[in-house]
């Protein structure tokens, strides 16, 4: 799959959403991706007094993650199921899984109308052989689904990640950054995402998203401030 990013933001931002990309440009194999950085002043917390063990390095999409805890938070709606998307995004949670070493955290969210997460229970899994294992198994299974309640597997995630004894937390959602839950107002309910997400990131995870298929204006916007709020970064795949 060749991955290229849009090569202009959004004309007009809603005034739900705020925005402040910043450009940068990430090789991949396949071909050119932009990464819009939307870092806020977050990670420049603390002088560095105590020196943490250097991060585990993965490759997600193109795009490198550092940390010691990784949570995946992928839409499972129809539209990811019927168009390949679903089982690309279960390949590249699969790879990263199998590279982790046993000092990473981790755990794993489908949304669609419900949830579906790994481990069941909610805590964070230990990469170790037996929950690798499990983990994959976990994914092969996975099928599509319908609706979108993305609020409800960015809360799961975030409760997870503050349980992790992680030091560097990385939270990647993928998908199209719809938020069609029990038919409430679309935009009223990602605005009320954005609220909630920020009231439960207390521990300061980092938060990525990466776009696939038909994002629209309302979702991008979406998308790029919940990463800017969460100091992470918004890429938009296509291929």
């Amino acid at each position: 799959m060749r991955c290229d990013i849009r090569s202009s933001l959004c004309g007009i931002v809603l005034p739900l959403f705020l925005a402040a990309p910043l450009l940068a440009q990430v090789g991949t194999g396949g071909g050119a991706v932009t990464k819009q950085n939307l870092d806020l002043p977050y990670d420049a917390i603390g002088d560095g007094e105590d020196e943490e063990e250097a991060p585990e390095i993965v490759t997600f999409y193109g795009t490198t993650l550092e940390g010691d805890g990784f949570f995946y938070v992928i839409d499972r709606s129809g539209s990811m199921q019927n168009t390949g998307e679903l089982q690309i995004a279960k390949r590249e949670v699969t790879k990263n899984i199998t590279e982790f070493s046993e000092r990473v955290q981790f755990g794993i969210f489908f949304i669609d109308e419900g949830l579906a997460k790994f481990p069941a229970g909610g805590q964070p899994a230990d990469a170790n052989p037996g929950m690798k294992g499990s983990a994959i198994s976990f994914l092969q299974s996975m099928k599509g689904g319908h609706g979108s309640c993305c609020q409800a597997g960015f809360t799961a995630a975030l409760r997870m990640a503050n349980q992790a004894s992680a030091n560097r937390k990385v939270i990647v959602y993928v998908g199209d950054g719809g938020g069609t839950c029990n038919n409430a107002e679309e935009a009223q309910y990602l605005q009320q995402t954005l609220g909630a997400v920020s009231a439960q990131n207390y521990q300061r995870a980092t938060i990525n998203t990466i776009g696939v298929l038909d994002v629209n204006q309302l979702r991008e916007n979406f998308l790029r401030a919940l990463a800017g709020a969460n100091g992470g970064t918004y890429t938009f795949i296509t291929k």
